[in-house]
């Protein structure tokens, strides 16, 4: 109160000294408001950074309308298709050349993704029919063989346990699956990267047709002899080729009749396999030094492998 008391008597010599007003009650001040004009909003914005013109929404003055946003796409400088020859199967002279897709024959390798689609399909051959017999299947009494005590040995029960001879095998093994799971896109990019493999290596070759005149096996052998799919003369290392070509699943189409003698010569040439096209598996053509294939198979392939 004594400060309070002392700012009110000291106020009126400071205003003096400095020549400062009566300040009016407050019933006496008038106040003026200003108007304020509010600008209308343009009919017209642009977006901070860009020079197109975005026009409002109808509803509602102060929200923009922008453009829905758009997936932005990577666009390879090389074109979308390769060259590939196309041989004759029987003498090795080029046919014509043909374009392949890219994506197909020449896409990214992953030595990766190979690997795991290999142990899939080898997990997917095994049997599983190992087996064998616990102590309640091997042959045997149950009756205690020796007193639990007086005897100062270690305590045993039956003679069927595994610590002893003729006993049951303990935590053995038993018939089971060894499959597992690999999804379908993981197992198409293996099978890009093996074909990849082959086209970059010159392993692969794409010939007319494979369908031949004669089921013997020695005239099988002089094809690929002729068209260096398989090493000359008389060495001992034998060939390296996995001919795959298209055939039709239904066995009554005339497509079927056509590569029967190839079917008979190719299953007394030792390294040679024959698999449909259909049915192309990755170990199988990385396993092989040389991947023939015909058209029909070649479009096939295609059809399956190009991505989305």
């Amino acid at each position: 109160m004594q400060n309070a008391r002392l700012v009110q008597g000291i106020a009126p010599a400071f205003r003096r000294m400095f020549g400062c007003a009566q300040p009016t009650s407050l019933a006496k001040r008038t106040i003026t408001t200003a108007t304020v004009i509010v600008p209308p909003p343009p009919s017209v914005l642009r977006p901070i950074g860009s020079n197109r013109k975005v026009a409002l929404s109808a509803g509602e003055a102060g929200t923009l309308n922008w453009p829905a946003p758009q997936a932005v796409r990577a666009v390879s400088p090389l074109p979308e298709t390769i060259q590939a020859w196309v041989l004759d199967f029987e003498t090795g002279s080029p046919f014509e050349i043909i374009d392949v897709q890219r994506d197909v024959f020449a896409s990214q390798i992953r030595t990766d993704i190979m690997h795991r689609a290999v142990t899939y399909e080898r997990n997917m051959k095994r049997q599983g029919t190992h087996s064998s017999r616990n102590r309640s299947q091997v042959r045997g009494s149950t009756r205690k063989i020796q007193p639990q005590k007086g005897l100062g040995k270690a305590r045993h029960g039956s003679n069927r346990a595994p610590q002893f001879v003729g006993g049951g095998k303990a935590h053995g093994p038993v018939p089971r699956s060894h499959a597992t799971e690999l999804q379908r896109k993981v197992w198409l990019m293996a099978l890009r990267s093996v074909l990849s493999i082959k086209y970059a290596q010159d392993q692969l070759a794409i010939v007319d047709n494979m369908a031949i005149k004669s089921h013997k096996s020695g005239d099988l052998m002089r094809y690929l002899k002729t068209n260096g799919w398989a090493p000359l003369g008389t060495t001992k290392r034998a060939a390296s080729v996995m001919l795959l070509p298209f055939m039709d699943p239904d066995p009554e189409a005339e497509s079927a009749d056509e590569l029967v003698d190839l079917e008979l010569a190719s299953r007394n040439v030792r390294g040679v396999s024959l698999m449909a096209a259909n049915n192309a598996e990755v170990y199988e053509i990385l396993r092989h030094d040389y991947l023939i294939i015909d058209r029909k198979a070649l479009d096939l392939l295609q059809s399956i492998l190009k991505p989305m």
